[in-house]
């Protein structure tokens, strides 16, 4: 076990782990919520995400879709117990997006019911980064860029003197500004569909996620299910779960962790066990879907 001083540490006391409920679980019909199962058993992703704590990076963070990446800011922030802010970006979006949004069409109404504010503040909303800098004070951050790579390469670029900085200018020339000790965590996530700028990457907190292995999801079984959980099962579901991975002819990762839990959630209150007709058509609707290359095995 890696041995050092932790800003955040999943297995402080109070906080869902691999070994139960904490004190501030949420529970739903004997069931751990959702927003609440992830288990920190990687070393390096916990170690990485102190590093970017500690260093004030942005840590980006790679892997297969349903490894994790996108649930993991807010469990960081909510055994923290910092608020969070999602941006998820597309095609479209654009550097200022994830700073402030401009309401075009609510000043144009404005200007045409002879109701203009002369504030042009008053038109502007602010965008993740805004509200994570300017609450800093009051209320930390984890801020979730989640898959920037779908993004024009200006866009990452533009996060280099806000990140670095811990300040950006608004268009009406007031600054936003966070004091280094107050910054917020920056997650990003990116798929690796497409390249991204070797200067952004120099400035962040790299590390990658590994597609789940049968360890990790029965742990996650065990955090979910609490009292329901079927260790047989679990292991069956698994080796389902990675059997239909390993079948697959493209790099989309197979069904996630969360499709996981629906399939042994299912397989649970149904009353259906591996090795059925039933079965078949769960593993269908929950793990198999629509994903091409694979055989409709029990």
């Amino acid at each position: 076990m890696l041995q050092y001083d932790k800003e955040f540490d999943p297995d402080a006391p109070g906080d869902v782990t691999a070994g139960g409920h904490g004190d501030g679980t949420a529970e739903r019909d004997g069931y751990a919520a959702d927003d609440e199962v992830y288990v920190f058993d990687d070393e390096r992703l916990v170690l990485a995400v102190n590093v970017a704590l500690k260093t004030g990076r942005p840590l980006l963070v790679f892997g297969p879709p349903g490894s994790g990446k996108s649930s993991l800011a807010p469990n960081v922030a909510r055994i923290l117990r910092w608020r969070t802010h999602t941006h998820v970006v597309t095609a479209r979006t654009e550097p200022e997006d994830l700073l402030w949004r401009f309401d075009a069409l609510r000043r144009l109404n404005d200007a045409q019911a002879h109701n203009l504010n002369e504030d042009i503040s008053h038109y502007y909303a602010r965008g993740p980064l805004w509200e994570a800098f300017a609450d800093a004070s009051t209320h930390r951050s984890v801020v979730l860029i989640d898959e920037i790579d779908k993004a024009d390469p200006d866009l990452p670029n533009s996060l280099l003197g806000p990140l670095g900085s811990h300040s950006f200018r608004l268009p009406w020339g007031d600054m936003v500004e966070v004091a280094e000790e107050d910054a917020p965590l920056v997650v990003i996530t990116t798929n690796d569909e497409r390249e991204l700028p070797r200067p952004f990457l120099r400035r962040c907190i790299i590390v990658e996620l590994d597609p789940p292995g049968k360890e990790h999801l029965m742990s996650v079984a065990a955090t979910h299910l609490g009292a329901h959980y079927d260790g047989e099962l679990a292991a069956q579901v698994a080796d389902h779960l990675i059997g239909v991975r390993d079948r697959l002819e493209d790099s989309s990762g197979g069904p996630s962790t969360a499709e996981y839990l629906d399939a042994l959630k299912a397989s649970h209150r149904l009353g259906v066990v591996p090795g059925t007709g039933e079965w078949k058509v769960l593993a269908d609707v929950t793990l198999r879907k629509r994903r091409e290359g694979l055989e409709h095995t029990a």
